[in-house]
């Protein structure tokens, strides 16, 4: 039996009964050592389990997976990790490996950050994607985690980041001369990861992580001397959080009151949380929101005595009326309301009307797509023009010829599932002499010397089924390739065709269709190709029923309003009659 057992995230103490029950039965016992660490040393966790600990670093367990997993058939093992089992991808391969040797599995979770990270105060429902942030280089300052953070702040959703650890690293030059030497372990700081978002933030300019961001830092969750502090990203890069580990949140604007009132308690400079929290968040302090609420009560209804959650809520409310509008404001307000909600029913039904056109449109070339896609391989011709890329993309076609590896070219860094890595691009040789581009796929960033792959370097000519794709598109935000230098950031079809003597021609090569064979082709150093699945999305169903259901509730709303139009001394009175009831 194979035990995957979480430890949780401070001492030997946060293990489950279960869990160490489990661990006391096991024959061999091995700890996870680079996702994650815990605050005490190997002889204290060998000590309380009664065990011998076996610390399993990265190489250990995704090169060297078969000495885990020996006799596991016949007896128990165990795999320690910090947090929960399956906060890292590579603790999911580990058991697929498993289960392939027809191994036994049993996983006991425990407590991670993920759901720890609740001891902010903030709610974890209101948290978006998690991203990681990593340790920035002179050559390499990655911020591919931007899109995710501005897609939570869009929503107004909480971000939490992983800070990156460095464990048993080796620096380039050992790297590349086979010396195993490896670099002091690094883990980064709140204060750090700050800085480093403060810098994202000044060269996208989306206003996600400025420097006024209100953001949350936390170091040492779960221990005794855990740390929480509230502030802005300038106000977290200066403070100074203490060892490790550290985590940071970015506080998304959908900021629930109670949530801010705990923040509150976690300040490291109060008065200008509070006045990030009035100017961004629109919350303040409850004693001066109550005060304003009191001022509007009837006579009797500000001293009553009510519970502490309807008297904040309704403080925040009603506090913000400070005036009943005029009879001309009035007129005013409601002939904009009335213009606005006849213009959107129309214009949501005539873009919902747009969009089942291309509804159809889309069905139509996703078919034809899939239909490319099924046929039978056609051989490539020798010279391709742009209209036949266009009109077979997404074909299958037979290609035979040499790799010329010489002129081989690295796109990225590109990551797959959290590891950095790079595109290989490599032009084919064929047998008139004319060549053409080859993106082989992925391959990790330790493998980027081709000597470390000779697996990947066949002499011999291939034959190959690829299938053809258009070359993709740069943003904005993409650097320049320097094809001087051979540095690529990204597929620049046209410029890499004039550097290797290509045509202008790119044949992705395509996954193997089972995962071992993947797995057998990534450990070896083979490129892991593109998958052969279509990557044009179709929203527009969702698009259709978002504008038609927004059609028929602002049609709804108009009917209601010119029924029984309100007044602005109606809705306050209203707001009033109900706290006095309620509270």
């Amino acid at each position: 039996m194979l035990y995957i057992i979480g430890l949780g995230l401070s001492d030997e103490r946060d293990i489950t009964v279960k869990g160490l029950e489990a661990v006391r039965s096991c024959e061999r016992v091995y700890l996870e050592a680079y996702t994650s660490i815990l605050m005490v040393d190997k002889p204290r966790l060998e000590a309380f389990y009664g065990k011998p600990v076996t610390v399993a670093h990265r190489e250990t367990v995704e090169s060297d997976s078969d000495e885990i997993l020996r006799d596991a058939d016949s007896v128990n093992v165990a795999f320690l990790v910090v947090g929960d089992p399956y906060g890292a991808t590579t603790h999911t391969d580990l058991v697929l490996r498993a289960r392939e040797r027809n191994i036994p599995v049993t996983t006991i979770h425990n407590a991670s950050i993920m759901n720890a990270v609740g001891a902010t105060g903030l709610q974890l429902y209101n948290f978006g994607q998690t991203v990681s942030i990593v340790f920035f280089t002179d050559s390499w300052r990655p911020d591919s985690f931007y899109e995710r953070v501005a897609e939570n702040a869009a929503l107004g959703l909480h971000t939490l980041c992983l800070l990156d650890i460095k464990v048993r690293e080796q620096s380039i030059e050992n790297l590349m001369r086979g010396r195993p030497v490896y670099e002091p372990p690094r883990y980064m700081s709140v204060s750090l990861a700050a800085e480093q978002l403060i810098e994202v933030e000044a060269s996208r300019q989306g206003n996600v992580c400025g420097a006024d961001a209100l953001a949350v830092g936390v170091a040492r969750v779960g221990s005794d001397d855990q740390l929480i502090r509230a502030g802005t990203l300038r106000q977290l890069a200066a403070h100074d959080f203490g060892a490790p580990l550290h985590s940071l949140v970015l506080v998304g604007h959908r900021l629930h009151l109670l949530e801010a009132e705990i923040l509150r308690t976690h300040a490291i400079d109060l008065d200008s949380l509070n006045r990030t929290l009035k100017d961004k968040y629109k919350l303040e302090p409850f004693q001066s929101a109550l005060g304003r609420f009191a001022a509007h009560q009837p006579r009797g209804v500000a001293t009553r005595r009510f519970p502490p959650l309807q008297r904040r809520w309704y403080a925040q409310r009603l506090g913000a009326d400070d005036s009943v509008l005029t009879s001309e404001w009035k007129q005013l307000l409601l002939s904009w309301k009335t213009l606005g909600l006849i213009a959107i029913p129309i214009t949501a039904f005539a873009l919902g009307t747009w969009q089942v056109y291309r509804l159809k449109w889309k069905l139509a070339l996703l078919d034809d797509v899939n239909d490319r896609m099924h046929r039978r391989p056609i051989p490539l011709p020798l010279h391709v023009t742009a209209d036949e890329i266009a009109r077979n993309e997404y074909r299958r076609v037979l290609v035979h010829g040499v790799f010329d590896h010489a002129a081989e070219m690295l796109v990225g860094p590109r990551a797959m599932e959290g590891e950095p890595g790079f595109i290989v691009v490599t032009p084919l040789v064929r047998e008139d002499g004319s060549r053409v581009l080859v993106n082989r796929g992925w391959i990790r960033r330790d493998l980027k010397d081709p000597r470390a792959r000779p697996a990947s370097q066949p002499a011999e000519p291939v034959t190959l089924v690829v299938f053809v794709r258009r070359a993709p598109r740069d943003n904005a935000f993409t650097p320049k390739s320097d094809p001087l230098s051979n540095e690529w950031y990204s597929i620049d079809v046209p410029r890499m065709a004039a550097r290797s003597r290509s045509q202008e021609v790119l044949l992705d090569a395509i996954q193997p269709e089972t995962v071992t064979s993947a797995l057998h082709d990534s450990r070896n150093g083979i490129p892991l190709g593109t998958p052969m699945q279509i990557d044009i999305r179709n929203n527009h169903l969702q698009y259709l029923c978002t504008w038609y259901a927004l059609g028929l509730l602002t049609s709804a709303m108009l009917i209601f309003k010119l029924r029984k139009p309100p007044t602005a001394a109606s809705r306050v009175k209203q707001m009033r009659d109900r706290a006095g009831r309620f509270l």
